[in-house]
């Protein structure tokens, strides 16, 4: 019997990808790789957490699911690794006996663990090792793990770009991390206090990596990092990076995950403008009051962002252009909530992440008077969440009858090219998750089984 991982990932589509990393990790060294989340606590000798430090409720959800992890089976262990426990460490050491903590800034380490557990014959056995044993060769792992860390290092490829695998276990859509870290000082954010200061791979690695994806039948890779906005290899910003990729590929097209809205520029639109660029942009606004953005130490206005969306509509066919919302933030005002409604409005986005703000240790916003109750932050967050749902209903409504090019996922649902989640209703049995199929978008999907999904769709090709 082999030895049972199971995962669990909060936070960003960066965590997701180092998941995927650990995950073919562990297959390739003969492990049972299983997913565990709360409504179904898989029993596994082993899980592995990746958490997320944006909001209190991630960290709140992460520690729930260890506690979940521990309960499930007595002698499991678990392993907490990501920004949460990059800067909370001893506190989540506390949830259990049997929970070890690995640093975010270590995590790549994790990548070694198959091969070590694999040498010392707790992978593959007559009967899954579990309990002391594992614990025991687990918490040596550890300990020779943090004192390498504190060995000097030789220059070479950063470990935070080890991340690159071929096999994904939980998604059909392929990411690729070219970036982490972040150089901005947001008021409200520690991302940049657990993942440090914004590196780039080196855009020829990007390129050969994309091409490697690209020959193993992927039709679409979601571009990931901290900030992709600040991606630099020499002279290589992040616009220069997705011209050069679609150059140097034949046919597979490129998906931005998050990014700056005043770094929507000349070079980002004319790369954007590209056909295999997916028509698709979330914006990281937090805000759309002036005095807030300034307060939140982000660099831009309300009218840059209104001219950002603007340019974005322009060179393509209604692009799906989404928002990442605070609402509540220290000293944001009635009226600075309704500017940020109006300006989402005018924006017209078909989606709207709002969330409330949530105090984080160490950061300049967790000291700052002025706290928003809350129950009126959680009113501006419904408010937003509401524009949010009908700026999807719309942009849905204006898609109906319209072909478009999708990838097929799991279960005959597909994300289109911009970015809708679509059940494909008549898709052949041959067709395999991953590939790339046309589809025309039908009606609205309003089955309660389909919450997930936007849209019904009939193949075409």
């Amino acid at each position: 019997m082999s030895l049972r991982v199971a995962f669990h990932t909060l936070g960003c589509k960066l965590n997701q990808l180092e998941t995927e990393s650990f995950a073919e990790a562990f297959a390739r060294a003969g492990a049972e790789v299983l997913s565990f989340d709360a409504d179904e606590a898989v029993p596994a000798e082993l899980v592995i957490v990746n958490t997320c430090t944006v909001t209190s409720k991630a960290e709140q959800k992460a520690r729930r699911i260890v506690r979940l992890a521990l309960a499930a089976d007595p002698e499991a262990v678990v392993l907490i690794t990501g920004c949460y426990a990059e800067v909370e460490a001893e506190s989540l050491s506390s949830l259990g006996g049997r929970a070890l903590v690995l640093k975010g800034a270590l995590k790549a380490e994790l990548l070694g663990l198959p091969s070590f557990l694999a040498e010392s014959g707790l992978v593959q056995a007559g009967k899954a090792p579990c309990g002391p044993p594992l614990f025991e060769a687990l918490g040596a792992w550890l300990s020779g793990v943090q004192a390498t860390a504190r060995e000097p290092k030789a220059a070479g490829v950063d470990g935070r770009f080890a991340y690159n695998p071929e096999a994904f276990s939980f998604h059909s859509r392929p990411s690729l991390k070219i970036e982490d870290g972040c150089d901005n000082a947001c008021a409200y954010c520690r991302v940049h206090i657990a993942r440090g200061a914004a590196v780039s791979l080196p855009a020829s690695e990007v390129l050969s990596r994309a091409r490697a994806l690209e020959a193993a039948g992927k039709a679409e890779i979601v571009l990931a990092g901290v900030n992709l906005a600040q991606y630099r290899d020499g002279d290589t910003d992040f616009p220069g990076l997705l011209k050069l990729l679609v150059a140097g590929t034949e046919s597979i097209a490129f998906r931005v995950s998050s990014y700056e809205p005043d770094l929507v520029n000349s070079g980002f639109i004319e790369a954007f403008s590209q056909e295999r660029v997916r028509p698709h942009v979330h914006l990281a606004l937090q805000s759309g009051s002036d005095s807030v953005l300034s307060a939140m130490n982000r660099h831009y206005g309300r009218e840059e962002v209104f001219a950002s969306v603007e340019a974005l509509k322009r060179v393509r066919r209604d692009p799906f252009l989404a928002a990442d919302i605070i609402a509540g933030f220290p000293g944001e005002s009635a009226a600075d909530a309704e500017a940020t409604l109006d300006l989402a409005r005018e924006c017209g986005f078909a989606w709207i992440h709002a969330f409330r703000f949530s105090p984080r240790p160490g950061t300049k916003a967790a000291a700052m008077p002025n706290r928003v109750p809350e129950r009126v932050a959680q009113e501006r967050v419904d408010a937003l969440l509401e524009l949010g749902r009908s700026g999807r209903d719309a942009y849905i409504a204006r898609w109906l009858g319209v072909e478009v090019g999708a990838v097929l996922e799991s279960d005959l649902c597909a994300t289109s090219e911009n970015y809708l989640k679509l059940k494909v209703d008549n898709s052949p049995a041959t067709i395999r998750s991953g590939q790339a199929i046309r589809c025309r978008i039908e009606r609205n999907a309003i089955v309660a089984d389909d919450k997930e999904i936007d849209a019904r769709a009939l193949y075409i090709s």
